[in-house]
């Protein structure tokens, strides 16, 4: 990568790895956490684990192999938390306990109880940005929370090619009148603008929260796809429609100077290019 910098605002990592695996050394330019008193974003490291690069074979595989040498890499399921005001933000809710993931232990090691929790952005509803909803039993996690996704998002896993999801479907139940959907450019709480950001799912959504955009799963290895944003993750539903989405945030946040923040971007999970 050429001239990137990571900005952390906050952060909260864990070093018990989902996976066993320790972190290696990180190989770019670091900064001092900058908590923002008026504004705080928190990035929750929900897992830590390591990623097959073989979800990018086919496409490249000499520059794969060049700049991802090894067979899996450093990765990460990011949550990410805005204190705006009285309200708690989670954007995303990771994977859940019953599948290792420490969103739940990691609110309270600052003091914050799911109850507290009051809004909710969903990205999209993979089961690792979704799972967090819920209970082992299905029940809601987030008791006074509401949910907030993309009208076409919803469409696509409740009558489109995707339905008949067990875990959107009990996410919707356990949510039943919490939840409201959005079309892709409208503004939604306290000014946090929603972005259309279609390829990985056919309704994935990024958020801009003023300071910081909210990027979601635009980028699976940012060591290649930064350089190489024409290559694609096999988990992409759409790759060229994921290629052009990767392609365009990254001009915005050039051109703007805006820090990403990504929701399988490794520590300390934002950054700024």
């Amino acid at each position: 990568m050429k001239n990137i910098t990571f900005a952390l605002i906050a952060a909260i990592t864990f070093l018990a790895s989902c996976s066993g695996n320790g972190d290696k050394p990180a190989t770019t330019e670091t900064v001092e956490p900058e908590i923002q008193k008026k504004d705080t974003l928190i990035a929750i490291q929900d897992c830590q684990h390591k990623m097959p690069t073989y979800i990018f074979a086919g496409q490249n595989d000499k520059l794969l192999h060049e700049i991802l040498p090894d067979d899996y890499i450093d990765n990460s399921i990011n949550v990410f938390l805005l204190e705006r005001g009285d309200k708690n933000i989670l954007f995303d809710a990771g994977l859940g306990t019953s599948q290792n993931g420490r969103l739940l232990e990691k609110l309270d090691s600052i003091g914050l109880q799911p109850d507290e929790i009051t809004d909710i952005c969903i990205t999209h509803f993979h089961g690792d940005h979704i799972g967090g909803l819920l209970t082992a039993d299905g029940e809601a996690v987030f008791k006074n929370a509401k949910l907030h996704f993309s009208d076409m998002e919803l469409e696509i896993w409740t009558v489109g090619v995707l339905k008949d999801n067990e875990t959107v479907d009990k996410m919707l139940k356990a949510y039943d009148g919490r939840y409201e959907t959005f079309h892709a450019g409208d503004t939604i709480i306290d000014g946090i603008v929603t972005i259309a950001a279609y390829g990985h799912t056919p309704g994935h959504t990024m958020y801009d929260i003023g300071e910081t955009l909210i990027v979601g799963d635009i980028m699976h290895a940012i060591d290649l796809q930064i350089e190489h944003p024409e290559i694609s993750a096999i988990y992409d539903f759409n790759p060229v429609e994921a290629r052009e989405t990767r392609i365009s945030v990254l001009e915005t946040a050039r051109k703007n100077h805006k820090p990403m923040a990504g929701m399988h971007f490794p520590a300390p999970h934002i950054i700024k290019l």
